[in-house]
């Protein structure tokens, strides 16, 4: 007679293998495409507030360098382009450029670049308009998107309109400009001069034109 010992059980059968493969792939089903939601949603509000820090610091840049402006160079009243030109009156920042070079917005001042916005994130469509009223009363509006986007199982871009108005404060006295040629787009580069004891030179930065 054989004694089966109380501490054995039989072998897991093939039928019950099966029954936990298939629970397991139900599971599964149900849960990854519930994980993959909430990655993508919280990638979006990452997304969203990332263009969001970037449009409104862009904004407060140009807010800040318009203040220090006396006097729009481009583009003349009344129309519009792709690049501002401001005199200032200091010799250091005189004249300041505002543009887009390769999806980012950067700042030129004389001759000295510097990258406004993230390299995570591509600005375009950015236009100026000089409104100003009379050479007492400058002005102009900037309008730009900000965008990013992600690559999921399908690409997503979040994109966000940003515009606004800036005024300037000229002084008369014109300080920091030497009759220096207007800017201009040359074929398409942006052509610019810098005031240097008393005698204007053109400005080694570069800076693409944008249609």
């Amino acid at each position: 007679m054989t004694v089966r010992s109380p501490f054995c059980r039989p072998a897991t059968t093939l039928v019950e293998i099966l029954v936990f493969l298939a629970v397991f792939a139900v599971v599964t089903g149900l849960v990854l495409p519930l994980l993959y939601s909430a990655t993508e949603n919280r990638l979006l509000q990452q997304t969203a507030s990332l263009v969001e820090h970037n449009g409104m610091e862009a904004l407060q840049a140009l807010s800040y360098r318009a203040q220090a402006g006396e006097r729009i160079l481009a583009p003349p009243p009344g129309t519009v382009g792709a690049i501002v030109t401001l005199q200032t009156g200091s010799g250091v920042s005189n004249p300041t450029i505002i543009g887009v070079l390769s999806g980012s917005l950067v700042v030129i001042r004389r001759a000295t670049k510097q990258i406004l916005t993230s390299p995570q994130v591509a600005v375009e469509n950015f236009r100026v308009r000089n409104t100003s009223a009379s050479p007492s009363q400058q002005s102009f509006t900037v309008s730009f998107n900000v965008s990013r986007t992600l690559r999921l199982q399908s690409s997503h871009v979040y994109e966000r309109p940003f515009e606004a108005l800036f005024s300037l404060s000229p002084d008369d006295a014109q300080k920091g400009d030497c009759d220096c040629p207007a800017p201009s787009c040359t074929g398409n580069r942006f052509i610019w001069s810098i005031c240097e004891n008393g005698q204007c030179s053109s400005a080694s930065t570069q800076l693409d034109c944008q249609d």
